[in-house]
């Protein structure tokens, strides 16, 4: 008895905590490890952790997965036709009026190159717009010609070549089908605000080009080489868009404030300015679908919070028999909150695992959405997972577990060991 109270007096001041709860941090680990190793029941009880945090991640891949769907049908709106956008594209540049006639840089050419040395600009596509008409045989068609650099643009060419010059012309398939045509026939293109000499002109069909993705925002647009409008216009430097492509890492609203500057009588808008009606309707899609997220954590927390009351009524035998030897409340709390975090921790760890195995699978695969393609041009959803998906789910569920665990513990601990016992 002398050698321990002696031991005892030696400890000191630091080991208080000790001497009040009779258990250290690593003592408290070893005892929630036993825990876990003598009672796997538990263990497979906490497996309902690790579907939650699966089902979790999945939606926020989801979610991801139709940002990345809304976020193209925006770009192609800005875009101004169906192309496709080149890396790194920022915002357009729209001339004041939309009116097919209102040009910009009608003196000189000297707009893009001015543009090309600012030093926030790393690429510049212009534009030509103007309204036509296209005949053959029979039939005619209202359409919109877009003058533009047809490889830049990214447009997809399922048949012919990309046109050049004033007599060669680029449809969609759904034109192609309308008019009957094919690569290589000759129609006729009224423009309007041509001069009289080539008011109406003999074109031929080059290519046929895939306009299927853009979905809801398809239109009858007919391709053209910017020079080929432009002569038919007669107007040989007149653009109505540019397109231009910041450096990365360039704010793209203090650009477009500090362009608006340099450029008097000029027009520039961000993407999301000139297509804010899709990016409005990304935002409330996106907070619907966080609403239903918001859900479904909560949902996830009451049920991880059920999981750890169930296993903890189910110990309560060890609990009494740990109170019956003299350990304190907080070190039956310690216990308990460390073997809670570590199973937990683990089923999270299999969850998550799980859950960007799926969404990688889902995302090379594709999962298919429909009717989508009407509205956005796409009919499949390729689902994706970031870092901060998997560290706020992860969060989540850990903090259910604690709070829990907490309030099960709390419970409990006002029972009598005898009671304890008794209900066990």
């Amino acid at each position: 008895m002398a050698r321990t109270s002696d031991a005892c007096s030696r400890r000191g001041p630091a080991d208080v905590g000790e001497r009040r709860d009779g258990l250290t941090l690593r003592h408290i680990v070893f005892m929630a490890m036993a825990m876990i190793r003598t009672d796997r029941r538990t263990v497979r009880t906490f497996s309902s952790v690790a579907l939650a945090t699966w089902g979790l991640l999945l939606s926020f891949a989801a979610i991801n997965g139709m940002g990345a769907m809304m976020t193209q049908s925006a770009k192609d709106i800005v875009s101004g036709d169906v192309s496709g956008f080149a890396q790194g594209y920022e915002y357009s540049m729209l001339n004041p009026q939309t009116d097919v006639v209102s040009y910009l840089d009608d003196d000189g050419g000297q707009l893009v190159s001015k543009l090309e040395e600012s030093p926030g600009v790393t690429a510049v596509r212009p534009r030509i717009t103007a309204g036509a008409q296209l005949s053959t045989g029979g039939t005619d068609a209202g359409v919109v010609v877009i003058g533009s650099d047809v490889a830049a643009e990214g447009y997809v060419i399922l048949a012919g070549s990309p046109p050049s010059g004033a007599g060669e012309i680029c449809v969609n398939q759904g034109q192609r089908d309308d008019l009957g045509v094919s690569v290589g026939d000759t129609l006729t293109l009224s423009l309007a605000g041509a001069p009289a000499a080539t008011a109406s002109t003999t074109v031929t069909l080059a290519c046929v080009y895939d306009n299927s993705r853009f979905g809801l925002f398809r239109s009858s647009f007919i391709v053209m080489d910017v020079a080929g409008v432009q002569e038919l216009l007669g107007r040989p430097h007149a653009l109505t868009q540019v397109l231009l492509t910041l450096t990365p890492g360039t704010d793209a609203a203090a650009e477009c404030a500090a362009l608006s500057t340099r450029f008097a009588g000029v027009t520039f808008s961000t993407a999301q300015d000139t297509a804010g009606l899709i990016f409005a309707i990304q935002t409330a899609q996106r907070a619907i679908m966080w609403v239903l997220v918001v859900v479904m954590a909560l949902i996830c927390a009451v049920l991880v919070a059920h999981v750890v009351a169930f296993a903890l009524r189910r110990q309560r035998g060890e609990i009494a028999t740990l109170r019956a030897m003299g350990f304190g409340a907080n070190a039956v709390r310690a216990v308990h909150a460390t073997h809670t975090v570590i199973v937990g921790a683990l089923m999270i760890a299999v969850g998550a695992i799980a859950s960007v195995v799926s969404a990688v699978i889902c995302a090379t695969v594709g999962i298919p959405i429909g009717g989508a393609v009407q509205l956005f041009g796409e009919s499949t959803l390729r689902p994706s997972l970031g870092v901060g998906d998997v560290s706020l789910t992860a969060a989540v569920m850990l903090i259910a577990l604690l709070v829990g665990n907490l309030l099960s513990t709390r419970k409990m601990l006002r029972l009598s060991p005898v009671a304890m016992v008794r209900d066990a």
